[in-house]
């Protein structure tokens, strides 16, 4: 008498598979319509940039910012980002005492007849910009930006500071918006 061949318990399974698609109101297998798989949610670009972004140079949402004072504001900075914040503070205050220091659009921005500068922190640099950047004058040409009035320049340490011609801008900024008012209102 032959002995019986076993088959794994992996076999077994397919080939009871094989027979049941047979049997089912004879539709085979290979003609019945593979179940989809559900859609995967892609990140955006920002989604994933925001997320490789360190914790330690990132600002909160506009909405936790309603009433935060900059000090409040500026905790969330860690590093040389506080140092170059606290020199360019101490800039604009030396050449623009009468300015108001406040968080707006989720930065702090100075004001005097209206916004003239802003800071914000990035992973690694911080952009201190000026609303009518486009008007001033900037011989060394370290103003960046395309759009049609701001500019910003990117601090990258807060030696870099000492190099920059940050004065001249705080106090051009200051001149342009006492002669042409505020650069958020229409003309």
């Amino acid at each position: 008498m032959a002995a019986k061949k076993k088959t794994p318990k992996k076999a077994k399974a397919t080939a009871k598979a094989k027979a049941k698609a047979k049997t089912t109101k004879g539709a085979t297998a290979a003609k019945r319509p593979k179940a989809k798989k559900p859609a995967v949610k892609k990140k955006s670009r920002l989604a994933a940039k925001r997320k490789t972004t360190t914790a330690a140079t990132t600002t909160p949402k506009t909405s936790e910012l309603r009433g935060v004072s900059v000090e409040t504001w500026s905790k969330k900075l860690q590093g040389w980002h506080v140092d170059a914040l606290r020199l360019i503070r101490a800039i604009v205050a030396r050449h623009a005492p009468t300015s108001k220091l406040g968080i707006k659009w989720g930065q702090p921005v100075w004001e005097h007849n209206g916004p003239f500068a802003w800071a914000r922190p990035a992973a690694t640099h911080l952009s201190f910009g000026f609303w009518r950047g486009a008007e001033m004058d900037d011989p060394s040409g370290v103003l960046e930006g395309d759009g049609t009035k701001m500019r910003h320049v990117k601090i990258t340490s807060a030696e870099h500071i000492n190099q920059l011609p940050l004065e001249a801008f705080v106090k051009e900024a200051i001149r342009l918006n006492e002669q042409k008012g505020d650069p958020t209102k229409p003309l």
